[in-house]
């Protein structure tokens, strides 16, 4: 199912704004899904400055780098559902010879290991992830963010080692493409300016020299998405309003933050085994930064520990103490996530590497390794066969509404949804299902006024189609009471047996002329 943050994407990237879409179809009757489809394909005439306009304009708070490739992606290979998320698939392969670099600087070059084996065991666990594979399929720059953090933290390790003009030049370009990918990459850079000045302070100037020049030409380049930032201010404070309307209990939010963690090895959405078996995760992981700071020098311990909590804890407490979801969104914990597979790899390299361990001990710790590759590899299969899981936060009903609505022969749908909604539902119907819209704006300057714009043709008009349906994702209490205030027509809840789309509040709704 191509969900709603994906058709965003395909918007963004073939250069279009949601305003544009608004504007088109309040001028329009009845047209088909193949004439709103055309919004998520480019028509030659829009270029990668589009695509730039259209993120800053409305998306400020997100960086246009992955857009920016979108855009030429589409232009050059395709923009079809499969082909947007063959970019980011492709884009993920890169985290392995990554991966590869950032183990060699952290275990091997500090003389932490003498072998290759933490790395070979973090590119694997890494091919095996349910979390790295579910994202590595979305039309989202998650997989190009996890990519650009792996990089710019080994780039932060070589300069550190080799100190030279090329080895900062090169952290400082790192830098540059993990900001300009993800805003949150801030963090980052937050962690690693700690750690070097946790360690190495002002006894190695030439090393905290480099650092700074690098540091401070990366927040230059940076300064006109900040100025961006700042003049849209008010419409990128729209794009976040969700993370902090909604408050959840604490134990939900804990509940909530061991998912993130234990969905890196294991994730089938069965209870009670995910419920179980991320507890046992979390004790794991426990361990290996138990061990992980017990054993390994302050120079890696503490870079692990500074990226799992500087990326992490700033969405975490604020959520735990005023309320918010900024946290519950396992997709912003990337770097920390990242710390913690890195602690897990570090025990198991330790536990089978290490000569002077006795052989049940050593064996005992190949069954750990053998139970967390199967697990991984089981949650992958199942989550294959899946058409929604739980990266994609909205438009889980779109596949079964799709069906009611393409099983008849001659149907009209009616819609007020936002742009995004109406676009990922779309994707899903037949491309001869005619619509009469008049959509909205999720985070464009416009906005209409009032709830309820449902644009109801005359009685007679009707009558030309088979069947009429009314569509609206998620809708209010007072949406729900303008709707039973119509006074010609009927209309009749669809139930199709999702729980949260009961009769009270339904998606989708059969309307019958009276």
């Amino acid at each position: 199912m191509y969900w709603y943050d994906e058709a965003i994407t395909s918007l963004r990237a073939s250069g279009y704004t949601e305003q544009e879409v608004v504007q088109d179809f309040s001028k329009k009757s009845v047209v088909s899904v193949t004439e709103l489809q055309r919004y998520q394909h480019p028509d030659g005439t829009r270029s990668v400055i589009d695509t730039v306009e259209s993120v800053a304009k409305e998306d400020p708070q997100h960086p246009p780098l992955y857009y920016g490739l979108g855009n030429f992606w589409f232009h050059s290979i395709g923009s079809s559902p499969a082909l947007a998320r063959l970019l980011p698939a492709l884009l993920s392969l890169l985290a392995f010879p990554s991966a590869y670099w950032l183990c060699q600087e952290i275990f091997v070059e500090t003389g932490v290991f003498a072998s290759r084996l933490p790395t070979y065991l973090m590119i694997g666990l890494i091919a095996i992830s349910p979390f790295h594979v579910l994202y590595a399929q979305e039309s989202r720059q998650y997989s190009l963010w996890f990519v650009t953090t792996l990089l710019s933290t080994a780039s932060l390790l070589r300069a550190i080692r080799l100190n030279t003009r090329i080895s900062w030049g090169i952290y400082l370009l790192t830098l540059v493409i993990n900001l300009y990918t993800f805003l949150m990459a801030g963090l980052v850079m937050v962690a690693h300016g700690l750690y070097v000045m946790l360690i190495y302070g002002f006894r190695h100037q030439k090393t905290l020299k480099g650092y700074f020049v690098a540091s401070v030409l990366g927040v230059i380049a940076f300064l006109p998405e900040v100025w961006i930032l700042i003049i849209n201010k008010s419409q990128a404070n729209e794009g976040l309003d969700w993370t902090y309307l909604y408050s959840l209990k604490n134990s939900e939010l804990s509940d909530i933050w061991i998912q993130h963690l234990g969905r890196l090895f294991f994730d089938v959405n069965q209870e009670p085994w995910d419920f179980y078996v991320h507890r046992v995760l979390l004790v794991l992981t426990v361990y290996a930064f138990y061990r992980l700071c017990r054993q390994t020098p302050m120079s890696v311990w503490l870079l692990i520990i500074l990226l799992t909590a500087v990326s992490t804890l700033p969405l975490m407490m604020p959520d735990w103490i005023s309320g918010g979801m900024r946290s519950t969104k396992a997709r912003y914990m990337i770097p920390g996530l990242l710390g913690v597979q890195l602690a897990i790899t570090y025990l198991l390299a330790r536990n089978l590497a290490s000569p002077a361990l006795k052989s049940w001990h050593n064996k005992v710790w190949r069954l750990v390794l053998v139970i967390l590759v199967s697990g991984s590899i089981l949650s992958c299969a199942v989550n294959a066969q899946a058409t929604v899981w739980y990266n994609k936060d909205h438009n889980g009903e779109n596949i079964a509404v799709a069906k009611i609505i393409n099983q008849t022969t001659h149907p009209l749908l009616i819609s007020d949804a936002t742009v995004g909604h109406l676009l990922s539902l779309s994707h899903s119907l037949n491309p001869t299902v005619q619509i009469l819209i008049q959509t909205r704006c999720a985070t464009c300057p416009i906005q209409p006024s009032g709830t309820f714009r449902v644009p109801m043709p005359a009685a007679e008009e009707l009558k030309r189609f088979s069947d009429v349906f009314l569509y609206r994702y998620n809708p209010s209490k007072d949406w729900l009471k303008e709707l039973a205030k119509q006074q010609n027509y009927k209309f009749e809840p669809v139930v199709f047996g999702f729980a949260k789309f009961s009769k009270d509040r339904p998606v989708l709704w059969r309307v019958i002329p009276i």
